[in-house]
C-alpha cells in the first residue's frame, strides 16, 4: 500500500547536495553547544506538556494489551453462597413437630473458562489495529520530544540574539549621546544650527525607544524559554553571548530515507495500518462468533465438604452467535471503516507531501541565506566604514547633518540586519534537522534519532 501511495518519490533533491559525513545522534549536538544541550536534556524530562504525551502512550499500549488478551481463554474462579426458603404448605403437606418453613443454604466453588475461537481473524484484527494505534502514539511522542527540541533551540538562538541587538541598540545610544554633546556645543558656539540640534536629539529620543523594547523583546525571549525548561518564568537563565557556529555540511542522503525517520510519516503510517485492520475487523464481525465454555467445581450445603471430590460438578459447551438482524448496523460499519480508510490514505498521502516539501525549503533557504549573510556582512562593514567618513566629513563642514544620520541609520540597521540573518540560518538549519526527522545519520528505528 506504501508503494503504491509514494510511487512518485523523487530521487534527489531538487536543491540538495550530495555531501556526505557523520553527525551526532542528537541533531542539537550540531552546534557544539554545551549549555543549550543541558537545556534541551533538561526540557526534555521536565516540560509538562511532554510529560501529557508520555502518559497518553502509556494509555495507548495498555489498550493494545487489552486487545491482545482477548486471543486467550478468559478463566475466573467464583465462590458463592445462596440461601434459599422453602414452605411445605403449598404442596400441601403438614407433619406434627416439623416447621411449615425452613432455609437450607448452598455452597459453590466453581472455576470457569471461555475461549472464543477466533476463526474469521476478528479479534487478531482488533489486536492489530490497537497496537498500530500504539504505534501511531508513540511516533507522535517522539515528535512531540523532536518539535520540544526545536522550539527550545530556535528560542535560544533568538534569545542570544535579542541580547546581541540589546547591545547593539545600547552601542547606538552612546554614539548618539557623543554626537548630540558635540553638535551643542557647536550649536551654543554658533556654528552649527538648532536644525542639526534637534535632528540629532530626536535620533537619540529613538535609539533610546529601540533599547527600551530590546530589553522587552529579551526578557520576554528568557521567558519562553523558561516556560519549555518547565520552570516559573522569573527572567532569570542564562545564554551564551554569542551565537554558535554553523556545521558546514549537509549529508541530505535520499528523499525515501526520511519514511524511517519523520514521526509524524510514522504515525500516518501506522493510522493508515489501523485503519486497514479496523475494515478486517468489520468484515469479520458479519460472521458467527464461536466460544467455547468449560466449568468445573463443587456445590455443597455444608461448608466443610465444598473441596470434597463427591461435590464435583462440571460442564463444557460451545456457543455459537450469529447476527441475524441489526437494521444493517454491521454492514454500515464496515462501510465507515472503508471510508476511514481512504481517509487514511489521503492523510498519509498529504503528510509525506508536505515532508517532502519541507526538506526542499529548508535545503532551497540555506542557499539564499548564506548569500544574505556574506552581502549583509560586506554591507555591514562598508556601512560602518561610510558612517565613520560621514563624521568626519561633517566635522570638517563638508557634510550636512542629514547625511550623517543617515550614513549612522544604514551602518546600525545593517549590524542588526546581520545579527538576524546569521539566527535565521541557524533557525534554518534547525527546520532542516525537523524536516529529516532528526539527525542526519539513516536509522531503521526513528526512536534511535532522540
Amino acid at each position: 500500500m506504501l508503494n503504491r501511495l509514494t510511487t512518485d518519490v523523487p530521487r534527489a533533491w531538487k536543491n540538495g547536495t550530495k555531501t556526505s559525513g557523520d553527525s551526532p545522534n542528537f541533531w542539537w549536538q550540531n552546534f557544539r553547544d554545551e549549555t543549550l544541550n543541558q537545556a534541551i536534556g533538561e526540557a526534555l524530562e521536565s516540560n509538562p506538556n511532554l510529560q501529557t504525551a508520555g502518559t497518553r502512550l502509556e494509555i495507548a499500549w495498555a489498550q493494545s494489551k487489552i486487545s491482545a488478551a482477548d486471543l486467550f481463554p478468559q478463566i475466573a474462579l467464583s465462590n458463592g453462597l445462596s440461601t434459599s426458603q422453602m414452605n411445605m404448605a403449598q404442596f400441601g403437606v403438614s407433619l406434627p413437630n416439623v416447621p411449615s418453613k425452613f432455609n437450607s443454604q448452598r455452597h459453590n466453588l466453581t472455576l470457569g473458562a471461555q475461549w472464543e475461537l477466533d476463526l474469521w481473524g476478528r479479534i487478531r484484527a482488533g489486536k492489530k489495529a490497537a497496537r498500530a494505534n500504539a504505534l501511531s502514539q508513540a511516533a507522535d511522542f517522539v515528535g512531540a520530544r523532536h518539535s520540544l527540541a526545536g522550539q527550545l533551540a530556535k528560542a535560544w538562538m533568538l534569545s542570544i540574539e535579542s541580547r546581541q541587538q540589546l547591545r547593539l541598540a545600547r552601542s547606538t545610544v552612546t554614539t548618539y549621546e557623543t554626537t548630540v554633546e558635540r553638535i551643542r556645543a557647536r550649536f551654543e558656539q554658533g556654528v552649527r544650527s538648532s536644525l542639526d540640534l534637534r535632528l540629532a536629539t530626536a535620533s537619540l529620543a529613538a535609539a533610546n525607544a529601540n533599547v527600551a523594547e530590546r530589553i522587552y523583546l529579551a526578557n520576554r525571549t528568557t521567558r519562553q524559554l523558561e516556560i519549555l525548561l518547565g520552570k516559573i518564568p522569573e527572567n532569570q537563565l542564562k545564554v551564551p553571548e554569542k551565537l554558535p557556529l554553523i556545521p558546514s555540511t549537509i549529508p541530505v542522503g535520499i528523499p525515501a530515507e526520511i519514511l524511517s525517520r519523520r514521526p509524524d510519516i510514522v504515525a500516518a503510517e501506522q493510522n493508515l495500518k489501523a485503519a486497514g485492520a479496523n475494515v478486517e475487523q468489520a468484515k469479520a464481525s458479519l460472521y458467527p462468533q464461536i466460544s467455547l465454555t468449560t466449568s468445573t467445581g463443587t456445590s455443597t450445603s455444608d461448608l466443610s465438604d465444598l473441596v470434597s471430590g463427591d461435590s464435583l460438578i462440571w460442564n463444557i459447551g460451545a456457543n455459537i452467535i450469529q447476527p441475524l438482524f441489526q437494521g444493517g448496523r454491521l454492514r454500515q460499519n464496515v462501510k465507515i471503516q472503508q471510508a476511514n480508510l481512504k481517509a487514511a490514505e489521503s492523510n498519509f498521502r498529504s503528510v509525506f507531501i508536505s515532508a517532502l516539501g519541507e526538506v526542499e525549503n529548508a535545503l532551497d533557504s540555506e542557499v539564499q541565506l548564506v548569500i544574505m549573510d556574506t552581502s549583509l556582512e560586506e554591507a555591514n562593514e562598508q556601512s560602518k566604514a561610510a558612517a565613520n567618513i560621514a563624521q568626519e566629513r561633517y566635522d570638517q563642514g563638508l557634510e550636512n547633518i542629514i547625511t550623517l544620520l543617515e550614513a549612522r541609520r544604514r551602518s546600525i540597521e545593517a549590524e542588526s540586519r546581520w545579527w538576524s540573518i546569521r539566527r535565521q540560518r541557524i533557525d534554518n538549519r534547525i527546520n532542516l534537522h525537523l524536516a529529516l526527522g532528526g539527525g542526519f545519520k539513516t536509522s531503521s528505528n526513528y526512536i534511535s534519532n532522540y
